[in-house]
């Protein structure tokens, strides 16, 4: 087990539930496979990787996408009282890549900041896991253009973005309360 999960507070059975997707240092910090990269964390840093192949743990039919797979363990710590069985969970870390992920089965959900980047990334990979390819430009007027609709950067949501071009993807997002990331509300919390 890593003392650093214990540290931000991850309960035992997360922490066994992605045993076997990480590696731990012997300086305490965690490597996580992204394929020939690793995110790699400490509690004096983070380093995402820009990687071809995505981070993933487990296999069950609900499939959480992230940025990161600390992220990914620091949203069950919140949220494993909701899942009575964590086998049914399947976790993917995309990193600084998301080019190449694949369309997938299962009830998807989307781990992205509450920032404008985790905002656009909701919409950018949920439109590219339906196989659909769009376009985001920031304009000058400090707007978001996308498929032609204008967005401010305090409306962007894929919620809106769904609502306005009339599209129902079936894919939701999960956002931490005060926080931007599920890691920095754990950090804010227990470290």
């Amino acid at each position: 087990m890593a003392a650093f999960l214990k540290k931000l507070g991850v309960p035992r059975n997360v922490q066994l539930f992605f045993e076997p997707w990480y590696e731990v240092q012997a300086d305490g910090s965690i490597l996580f496979p992204f394929g020939d990269e690793f995110e790699h964390v400490s509690p004096g840093f983070h380093r995402v990787p820009t990687a071809v192949n995505p981070w993933t743990a487990g296999s069950g039919p609900l499939v959480f996408f992230s940025f990161s797979a600390i992220e990914a363990i620091c949203f069950l710590t919140c949220y494993a009282h909701s899942f009575a069985d964590l086998n049914l969970l399947q976790f993917i870390a995309i990193g600084n890549h998301w080019e190449n992920v694949q369309s997938c089965t299962g009830k998807i959900t989307l781990l992205f900041g509450q920032d404008v980047l985790g905002r656009l990334t909701d919409i950018k990979l949920s439109m590219a896991l339906r196989n659909k390819r769009l376009a985001i430009r920031y304009c000058a007027d400090a707007t978001f253009d996308i498929d032609r609709h204008r967005f401010t950067e305090s409306e962007i949501t894929l919620s809106s973005f769904e609502k306005t071009l009339g599209l129902r993807s079936g894919i939701r997002t999960v956002k931490p309360r005060n926080f931007n990331t599920f890691f920095e509300q754990l950090k804010h919390q227990n470290l």
